[in-house]
């Protein structure tokens, strides 16, 4: 896995960022992701789209833009926490390159970690090339990993930002690491709650979005504190519909 992925040179241009959301999420984590995406000045488009699964709903955001187009994809509970995490994730597309937020489907009989859509970054023309491959969660890849076992078979570089720190660890990166409830990537560069579904969760990101937007240093000891107490209550059931999760 590469750890010198923010080495490249930032570019000025403005990709949107799509995310999708269901019902099921929170009216607390759409506007704080709002909130986070406007103080940074990053664009970005959030998308209802109930009960459609995430790998059918990235494959006609790709749909609709030319193939010389930056697509960048977010989950609902994520963000960047400075701009230039953005800019160098452009900058990695526009040369041809494969970003996203290192990941391992632990429920799935793959081995490799993979660059998630959590936060992904790639021209629409590399989508064209690999063969315009289903994005649907499979028996072999989760939402969007099929990307990754693709461009690596064909040459194309995958660049992936790293857990560094989580809340609450819940998941093995393979053999990488761990990963869980309230994930930092990179140098303080990306951050995903997941589980976003489970209002408990609601006030870690809370916590970090709003350090973000006031501008200052990442409380860390604050978000340990919330963990701490909310790994203690039982987490909220879950809807009986749901076949994709944040």
């Amino acid at each position: 896995m590469r750890d010198d992925w923010n080495k490249g040179s930032p570019m000025s241009e403005q990709a949107n960022v799509h995310a999708m959301y269901w019902d099921n999420i929170p009216q607390g984590i759409l506007k704080k992701q709002q909130d986070v995406f406007a103080h940074l000045g990053i664009p970005l488009r959030q998308e209802r789209a109930h009960k459609k699964p995430h790998g059918v709903w990235m494959r006609e955001v790709l749909e609709r833009h030319a193939s010389e187009d930056i697509v960048i994809f977010c989950d609902i509970d994520a963000f960047p926490l400075h701009q230039d995490a953005y800019l160098q994730a452009v900058s990695h597309a526009q040369r041809g390159a494969l970003f996203g937020l290192a990941q391992f489907s632990n429920h799935k009989p793959g081995n490799e970690v993979y660059a998630g859509p959590m936060f992904m970054a790639l021209r629409k023309q590399l989508w064209e090339d690999l063969g315009k491959p289903d994005l649907q969660s499979s028996k072999q890849h989760d939402a969007a990993e099929v990307l990754s076992a693709l461009a690596r078979a064909r040459g194309v570089e995958v660049v992936m930002s790293e857990p560094t720190a989580t809340l609450i660890s819940k998941w093995a990166l393979g053999s990488e690491g761990v990963f869980g409830i309230g994930t930092f990537y990179g140098r303080r560069d990306f951050f995903h709650l997941f589980e976003s579904r489970k209002p408990a969760y609601e006030a870690l990101l809370a916590a970090v979005a709003d350090d973000v937007i006031k501008g200052g240093q990442l409380n860390f000891a604050h978000y340990l504190e919330l963990a701490h107490t909310l790994a203690t209550e039982a987490p909220a059931k879950r809807p009986r519909w749901q076949f994709w999760k944040s």
